[in-house]
């Protein structure tokens, strides 16, 4: 028989198989579902930012999963509000938000944790006040965002903490931006900032103090919608796969996945001030790979009450979900 024109069992069985792929394809297709997810603060701060990381890697798009557009919003019940009203069953949000809704009856579970600290939160002073230390602040004036915000209580602890309760004028200032304002004009002796504020700014400000020495609070979540947990399983734990792959690689290569931020938000993170944040945050451990720490969970409703925003005992039980996280990263509730 001619070589060119016989064909070997070995070719037969390849076409055999590139054949039965081809019927496959359009199976695979039908089951990747397109959907848009939920990061509040995505393309302010760097708390959600690693999702961005993700989406450049290609984490979040496969076989189970191909997502298009995040949904994002300011903080709190917003939310919450465009999870529901977009029709969004999955997103990375902040736990009083979710905390809140799930209270008012919202079907939505914890399925993973996100930010794990609010090391991303401190204060600063001007460089020539000689404001480097809480204790520098006795009698002097410290501004917050507003009444019941948790910078607000995070203040309060930090200044009960360091015995000093009622020893400073605490000064609601509204935005950030406005509080660096008054810092600068001399309103107030120290003020509220974060990444990746500090980091585009660090030459103008030193730092006043931090809340390292506070225990680590759960501050952001990953949440499903029950209909999510119910009828599309397998898309949720591409999910959480997809942040804890976004976690591990900002984890591991800072100066890259600061780049890939970039990539997204050139104007709020260039590069340079991406890859200090990212460092910033890997030095603390500021992400959750995914593990839901319920003592985390526990100072964060405690700030909560402290606000006057909760009342009671959660039943966590009830409230969060472990199953679609890998084993190792499941804890003891």
């Amino acid at each position: 028989m001619n070589e060119t024109t016989s064909i070997s069992r070995r070719h037969a069985l390849a076409m055999g198989i590139g054949a039965g792929s081809a019927l496959l394809l359009p199976q695979m297709a039908r089951a990747q579902k397109k959907m848009d997810i939920m990061a509040d603060y995505y393309g302010a701060l760097i708390n959600t930012a690693v999702v961005a990381v993700g989406l450049e890697k290609g984490y979040y798009s496969n076989a189970q999963v191909n997502v298009g557009n995040v949904v994002t919003g300011g903080g709190g019940g917003t939310a919450v509000r465009n999870m529901v009203g977009g029709n969004v069953d999955y997103g990375v949000i902040g736990t009083s938000a979710a905390l809140t809704g799930m209270r008012e009856g919202l079907d939505l579970r914890i399925v993973h944790g996100a930010i794990r600290t609010m090391e991303d939160l401190f204060w600063v002073s001007m460089p020539n006040s000689g404001i480097k230390s809480i204790q520098d602040l006795k009698g002097k004036k410290i501004g917050f965002t507003k009444p019941k915000s948790i910078s607000e209580t995070m203040l309060k602890w930090k200044l009960r903490e360091a015995g000093m309760e009622g020893q400073a004028q605490l000064v609601s200032l509204g935005a950030v931006g406005v509080g660096l304002s008054a810092l600068e004009s001399g309103g107030v002796d120290a003020a509220l900032i974060l990444e990746p504020l500090w980091s585009a700014r660090k030459s103008r400000y030193q730092v006043a103090f931090t809340l390292s020495e506070l225990p680590p609070m759960s501050q952001m979540v990953g949440v499903a919608s029950g209909r999510m947990i119910r009828e599309q399983p397998e898309v949720l734990r591409a999910l959480v796969k997809a942040w804890e792959q976004s976690v591990d690689f900002t984890y591991a290569h800072g100066d890259e996945a600061g780049t890939l931020m970039s990539k997204r938000f050139p104007t709020v993170l260039p590069a340079d001030v991406a890859q200090s944040a990212v460092k910033n945050m890997q030095k603390v451990k500021y992400w959750s790979r995914g593990e839901i720490d319920t003592t985390g969970l526990n100072f964060w409703v405690k700030a909560m009450a402290e606000q006057g925003e909760w009342k009671g005992t959660p039943d966590w039980s009830k409230m969060l979900d472990q199953s679609f996280l890998p084993q190792e990263l499941r804890r003891t509730i």
